[in-house]
């Protein structure tokens, strides 16, 4: 009988130990709506923060790259902050964009405006969805930073990217990857550029497409991959 009461109690122990660890163990957070950042020019300021609730986070760059991801859990639209020397207001607004609607990942391209009128903030902030339901893996997306429309040449097809008006094709591409022809046009056709662009199939790569830098008659082509 004593055995008995002896394994009973050393059960009840256990089950009590199990319980209280289980429930001391933190549950996974659900992760919520969140951003990388892309700086498409030089910045005129040193150190950026974007405003979160009521915290302030210095946004790390990496250069030509996403930065990492930042949260916007607590935040209703995208605010871009620098430090002021205001006691009363320490952060000085200079970039403002509303949140992507309808995805939790967010892409923000950041630029300093050419021409500023009155009114604006110095910075302009161009948001796009970036989740997998929008740009899934094996696929490119042309974007257009020039004020006409461009044809575009890829895999074969022909097709318009509108300025702001980004375009995903998805392709199935292999593990090793593949180069596909892609060439840029005019309205009238004339050809202003392109190359091989070289992708696999767990990858996504950005086509950026600007006018011409100063000095060039070349359209400014950029590549960026996750």
């Amino acid at each position: 009988m004593t055995s008995i009461r002896s394994h009973l109690l050393l059960t009840l122990i256990a089950f009590i130990a199990f319980v209280g660890t289980s429930s001391g163990q933190e549950k996974p957070k659900k992760t919520g709506p969140a951003f990388t950042a892309i700086a498409l020019s030089s910045l005129p300021y040193e150190h950026l923060y974007y405003k979160n609730g009521k915290e302030f986070i210095e946004i790390e760059w990496r250069n030509g790259r996403k930065s990492t991801p930042y949260s916007l859990s607590k935040a209703k639209a995208f605010e871009v902050y620098i430090e002021h020397d205001d006691p009363e207001n320490p952060y000085l607004l200079v970039g403002k964009a509303p949140l992507v609607p309808r995805t939790q990942k967010m892409l923000y391209f950041f630029r300093e405006r050419g021409k500023k009128r009155e009114g604006q903030l110095p910075l302009s902030l161009y948001g796009l969805d970036d989740s997998q339901s929008a740009f899934p893996d094996s696929s490119f997306r042309f974007i257009n930073f020039i004020r006409v429309p461009l044809e575009i040449e890829f895999n074969k097809k022909r097709f318009v990217v509108k300025p702001g008006k980004p375009t995903v094709k998805k392709l199935n591409l292999s593990k090793a990857g593949a180069f596909t022809p892609f060439v840029v046009r005019d309205s009238k056709g004339k050809v202003l550029g392109g190359t091989r662009l070289f992708s696999h199939a767990t990858n996504r790569k950005m086509v950026l497409i600007f006018p011409p830098k100063k000095g060039s008659k070349r359209l400014d082509i950029r590549y960026i991959s996750d």
